[in-house]
């Protein structure tokens, strides 16, 4: 799996296939397996990324650190690394928490493809949309703002079959 091209899991079968939780990047404790499957593929060896997220937070990092190393492998500066991860985490987060209120079962799927000096990522649920702009007085719902701030293109769109978030990074280093 160092390469990225392998898969661990399968989402076609939904069956966990040992009582140790696999991911990409290998166990990650104890419990049921969990589907994940990760990708590189693409118009160049290694441009494009793709991930299965479950509806657990406890993924988010193996996730973020599987992209922090595809990044890596691209030859991205550590500031578009940083930028993207914190976007990227963000929608995947708020895919889990909104989309689908850790709801055992759903699945966030993560997609990046490096595109000349453009990275373009997108971060898809199947759960229910709701607007929420946030909640006055808390430190809540600044998720839109921070992926907008950090990205050069953020885009939300919600509808009744879930969530679509698009972000757009074009990279400041030669790659």
């Amino acid at each position: 799996m160092e390469d990225g091209t392998a898969t661990t899991g399968s989402m076609a079968e939904g069956a966990p296939t040992s009582s140790t939780p696999r991911t990409a990047a290998g166990s990650v404790g104890p419990g049921p397996a969990l589907p994940c499957v990760t990708s590189t593929n693409g118009h160049r060896a290694g441009t494009v990324f793709t991930a299965a997220v479950p509806a657990d937070p406890g993924q988010l990092a193996p996730t973020r650190e599987r992209l922090r190393g595809w990044l890596h492998a691209l030859g991205l500066d550590e500031w578009d690394v940083e930028t993207v991860l914190i976007a990227t985490g963000e929608a995947c987060a708020n895919a889990i928490e909104h989309g689908y209120r850790f709801a055992a079962g759903g699945i966030t799927t993560l997609r990046a493809e490096l595109r000349d000096d453009r990275l373009e990522i997108e971060v898809r649920d199947h759960g229910g949309w709701r607007d929420n702009a946030g909640t006055p007085g808390t430190d809540r719902g600044r998720g839109r703002l921070i992926m907008a701030r950090v990205m050069d293109e953020a885009t939300i769109v919600g509808t009744s079959d879930g969530t679509i978030v698009r972000l757009v990074k074009r990279l400041s280093g030669d790659g």
